[in-house]
């Protein structure tokens, strides 16, 4: 828009020197031929000039008497074309206009008691008149570079600002739905466009957080309902156990052992749908480790944004599945990055496939016939919701990553 209003003033500008260029030259050949008409006198023996007229017709100013016989002014002996457009002119019996190139003829017929007695034929170069055109495009092209230059500039930083302020509102929107859902921008009524989106973000994340609850609520729910059918299976079948054989008893323990994984997923089902209230508290990395019974690793007193629970409760289905693939105690190490802290939970089983790195958190995936398929995703759920990431590295050796930022 800046560059096509540029090239209209540019074009405006242009038409209108062009005008006021012709209208002076009219003007100034107009008053010439007036001038030298006034100096002409009709005698008994033919037409004559007064001498202070000679000075002007010295300038590209004739006189023709009726028969176009030149009777004052000199034509140029080097220029052929341009004194046969003068003598063309010479015997004009109106006003009449001739444009040669860079120079512009008036003849003016000279009229005394109603008859005409001479013709006057002025000339005026328009060299002069068209370079101040063509220094005048120049300029005004200038100036037009120079205004779309300094128009683009302004919108870019215009834009750029505003983008700032969208991205910078949206970085806040996104922190504040992993880690605070109640708080608002209330930009309150009217506003600019970025007072729109603040409450266009402010109705997004109501309705995440209407979401998150009801999400929470059902998981409570569905949670007590299971919980409590489970205890009987636990107790039946510690209590059938006691006079049971040997072959009742393994199968006694095959039904424990399932009634305990399932109640350890439900608790961490729990944990994660009741894990937004509690993600701003901050804990030591030497309280999950104590929690995971292992020993110190060094740098135990990195902080991180979340709850031990919560940690835990991300880092323990690592440790179980450790131990059920990798053919012993799993290992827990600790690094530090510049801005993370990434928590690594290994053991010598045969590791994740390449091609299964990220088949293995899709709920349901088990590679164990008795297995929920749910222990994986639960925990990179846990890990996103205080902002981490969970990642699986491919074996030989099982190897998962728990990165987390630090406080």
């Amino acid at each position: 828009m800046a560059t096509l209003t540029s090239a209209l003033l540019v074009l405006g500008v242009q038409v209108l020197l062009r005008q006021t260029n012709d209208a002076t030259v009219r003007a100034r050949l107009a008053d010439r031929a007036a001038t030298a008409a006034t100096s002409v006198r009709v005698t008994p023996s033919g037409i004559r000039v007064r001498e202070q007229g000679l000075t002007l017709l010295q300038q590209d100013a004739w006189i023709f008497d009726v028969y176009g016989r030149m009777v004052a002014g000199r034509l140029p002996a080097s220029n052929d074309r341009y004194s046969d457009d003068v003598r063309e002119l010479a015997s004009s019996t109106t006003a009449r206009r001739l444009t040669d190139e860079d120079l512009v003829l008036l003849a003016q017929p000279v009229v005394r008691d109603g008859s005409r007695v001479a013709t006057v034929v002025v000339s005026e170069d328009l060299g002069p008149y068209e370079g101040s055109e063509r220094h005048s495009l120049w300029l005004t092209l200038a100036l037009a570079a120079v205004a779309v230059f300094l128009a683009t500039t302004a919108a870019w930083i215009a834009a750029r600002h505003s983008l700032l302020r969208v991205r910078a509102m949206s970085d806040t929107a996104d922190e504040w739905r992993e880690h605070d859902l109640g708080a608002r921008f209330n930009p309150g009524p009217g506003g600019d466009e970025i007072a729109h989106l603040g409450r266009t973000l402010d109705t997004m994340l109501d309705r995440i957080a209407e979401t998150l609850s009801a999400e929470r609520r059902l998981t409570d729910e569905i949670a007590h309902e299971l919980r409590t059918p489970l205890a009987i299976v636990l107790a039946e079948a510690d209590l059938a156990r006691e006079g049971a054989t040997d072959d009742q008893r393994a199968t006694l323990e095959a039904i424990r052992d399932a009634a305990l994984r399932m109640r350890s997923a439900i608790d961490t089902m729990l944990t994660v749908a009741r894990a937004r209230t509690d993600v701003r508290r901050v804990s030591r990395i030497g309280d999950l480790v104590a929690a995971l019974d292992q020993p110190s690793t060094g740098l135990d007193d990195l902080l991180v944004p979340a709850p031990t629970p919560l940690l835990v409760a991300a880092v323990k289905p690592l440790m179980e599945n450790a131990q059920r693939h990798g053919g012993g105690d799993p290992r827990l190490e600790v690094t530090r990055e510049v801005r993370h802290v990434v928590v690594s939970v290994m053991d010598d089983g045969p590791g994740v496939p390449a091609d299964e790195v990220e088949a293995v958190f899709e709920p349901g995936h088990s590679t164990r016939a008795d297995g929920s398929g749910l222990g994986l995703p639960l925990a990179r759920r846990m890990a996103r919701a205080v902002g981490g990431e969970l990642v699986a590295r491919p074996g030989p050796g099982g190897r998962f990553e728990l990165r987390l930022p630090l406080h």
